[in-house]
């Protein structure tokens, strides 16, 4: 069945005749009777009572034309909507998996209020996942953990963290103006699956002969701020601020921090994506 079929069939029902109809569609009427009949040899029903001076529909013909209309208006509403994928520029964005949705949800909201008509597509992994899917083209721009051996000019540093013990508003711990590394042996742990810094924190428990408690595996920031806020564990991850559920206790003996960079591809450098890290960089991270 092809649409221009349906829209043979819509104009004869709308004007009575085969003769009037092909001169409206601008057709011969052999065509436009040669159509017709193909339609009903695949539909496998008669549309139109033959012989008479009016083109009257059959009553399969009176069903067919409910749905004929419906063909063409999803057909109509397809293109128009196709129409906004030619408008509207997308940028796809990978975002690293142990970033709070709060603070990229701002920056995204923000982007679009300036520019409504950019779409962007998220997509959340690893470290190592957004290398790749940048390095494949699944992505234009990734906002990931760069050590300063990685900076390049294709990135863009965003703001900096330095990490901390994090613990529910009632722990004791709340108490001390800073805690020390040995002071984690024991206590109930939310370990952090795929965080960019958790190997560098197993090797200090090993070296110190330290042993927490892994009570829950986590691997997004939310997960981990709810469930130290909800007192079943403790975890040293980034600190964040504008964080009201817990409280981060600095660490003495623990400086290691994190350096949050945009990045991109040299063949994906466009207009928008110079929007994009502009807007990045003038984008107030306070408060992250």
């Amino acid at each position: 069945m092809d649409l221009y079929q349906i829209r043979y069939f819509m104009a004869i029902s709308q004007t009575g005749s085969f003769t009037k109809a092909a001169e409206r569609l601008f057709v011969s009427q052999p065509s436009l009777s040669a159509g017709i009949k193909k339609l009903e040899q695949e539909l496998g029903v008669i549309l139109y009572e033959r012989g008479g001076r009016k083109a009257l529909l059959t009553p399969a013909g009176k069903f067919f034309l409910g749905k004929a209309q419906t063909i063409l208006n999803e057909y109509q509403a397809t293109l128009q909507e196709l129409k906004g994928f030619q408008t509207k520029p997308t940028l796809r964005l990978g975002v690293l998996r142990t970033l709070r949705v709060d603070s990229i949800s701002l920056l995204i909201s923000t982007f679009q209020a300036q520019y409504p008509n950019v779409l962007i597509e998220l997509i959340d992994g690893t470290t190592t996942e957004l290398q790749e899917w940048l390095e494949d083209g699944q992505i234009e721009l990734g906002i990931t953990v760069l050590t300063s051996a990685e900076e390049t000019k294709n990135s863009l540093t965003l703001f900096q963290q330095r990490r901390a013990l994090a613990v529910s508003l009632n722990h004791p711990f709340t108490k001390k103006g800073t805690v020390r590394l040995i002071e984690v042996d024991g206590q109930p742990y939310i370990d952090r699956l795929h965080c960019e810094l958790w190997a560098e924190s197993r090797q200090l428990f090993e070296a110190k002969d330290i042993h927490p408690r892994i009570v829950y595996r986590a691997d997004r920031e939310e997960w981990v701020i709810s469930l130290i806020a909800a007192g079943l564990g403790i975890a040293i991850m980034p600190e964040w601020e504008n964080v009201s559920q817990i409280s981060f206790i600095p660490i003495s003996d623990l400086p290691l921090h994190r350096t949050v960079s945009l990045v991109w591809r040299v063949s994906s450098e466009s207009e928008m994506i110079e929007r994009f890290c502009a807007f990045a960089k003038s984008h107030n991270w306070q408060g992250t």
